[in-house]
């Protein structure tokens, strides 16, 4: 029988792996540590509706080399057996769910009733999934682009310019507006914030939206630390999610108001434009001027080159594609952040 399937997006540095962590403390939901592999296996075995030992060789073999997929608590053996098992008629879906359920959380699980699946990228894909999973529902979490921008500054997975940074928060929430008009019923917008001041009122909207139980001891989550720190690479954990295992505060809000300079203050209020208000935030600055638009034109045309370039490289060939897509952006961030960082020390207010 197949499972329903609901997936986490949004834009990196936002919550999305906060959310993740109290659906993985949930008994009955199956949410594995972040790999798009149902995305990025697709194009070679999505249409695929007998399946042979080959098949499930070759699909086993590729899986394993997804980005992230080392980073899961799995029993290999056991779920290359549980692959080989569904030789024969069955689905891509069907061979996905097995993978999905082979992880092995932390926390106690009973009867799984519902799949969960955190990927960013999937903000740009919806339509694709869709159309694998048609039941499927998402969550979008927002956060204060400003804020956004602050995170991403602390990391190294992104070129931390404020322009190219906003752009990419108004892209993707204007991509799930998008989305969520064409399917209305299948979208639950939550903003960080709220989250954090009240987590106990939005997580039980969000569970019910999602049909399954409100535990409150989901919220416990933070207490698996020593378990997260065995299990997970130490350098994703210290690098990209030192404050997780935390209790839920609202220690992070805010911080953008100390950190950012007026004319970042300024670059990021008018890149945002309208979409701030829409996606609940104020802005300090709602007028518009050509000395800023210049100022941010570099930022906002990379960015768009990125996108242009993913619609470009997605219909490359399977191998050629799940390098530069899984790897290319990394790199150039890495890449192009060393050479920011030497010719643009940080600027004071």
């Amino acid at each position: 029988m197949t499972l329903p399937v609901f997936f986490i997006i949004g834009r990196p540095r936002t919550g999305t792996t906060l959310l993740r962590s109290l659906f993985d403390a949930h008994p009955n939901v199956q949410i594995p540590w972040e790999c798009q592999f149902v995305l990025n296996l697709y194009p070679k075995y999505g249409k695929i509706t007998y399946w042979t030992k080959a098949n499930i060789a070759g699909f086993y073999t590729d899986l394993l080399e997804q980005w992230q997929f080392s980073a899961w608590n799995i029993d290999k053996e056991k779920l290359q057996n549980d692959l080989y098992a569904l030789a024969g008629e069955t689905t891509y879906v069907m061979i996905c769910q097995t993978v999905y359920l082979n992880y092995i959380s932390f926390y106690k699980k009973e009867t799984i009733s519902l799949i969960g699946d955190k990927n960013h990228g999937y903000t740009i894909y919806t339509d694709r999934l869709k159309k694998l999973y048609p039941d499927a529902k998402f969550i979008y979490i927002l956060r204060d682009y400003r804020d956004n921008y602050h995170s991403v500054t602390k990391v190294d997975f992104e070129l931390p310019v404020v322009s190219l940074v906003v752009y990419k928060w108004k892209y993707f929430y204007m991509k799930a507006l998008l989305a969520a008009d064409k399917y209305p019923d299948s979208f639950y917008f939550i903003r960080y914030e709220d989250l954090a001041t009240d987590p106990q009122l939005h997580f039980s909207k969000i569970c019910e939206f999602l049909g399954i139980s409100y535990l409150p001891e989901v919220f416990d989550f933070y207490k698996m630390k020593e378990k997260a720190d065995e299990m997970y690479p130490s350098d994703i954990l210290q690098k990209h999610h030192k404050s997780l295992f935390n209790p839920i505060n609202t220690s992070r809000l805010g911080l953008w108001k100390k950190s950012m300079s007026q004319r970042q203050i300024r670059i990021a209020d008018q890149v945002a434009g309208s979409y701030a208000e829409k996606a609940g935030y104020e802005r300090a600055y709602t007028g518009y001027s050509p000395l800023i638009a210049i100022q941010a034109l570099p930022g906002v045309m990379y960015a768009r080159f990125l996108y242009f370039m993913t619609l470009i490289i997605d219909k490359f060939p399977y191998r050629l594609r799940e390098k530069l897509l899984s790897k290319g952006p990394l790199w150039l961030a890495k890449t192009f952040g060393r050479i920011f960082a030497k010719k643009n020390p940080p600027e004071g207010r």
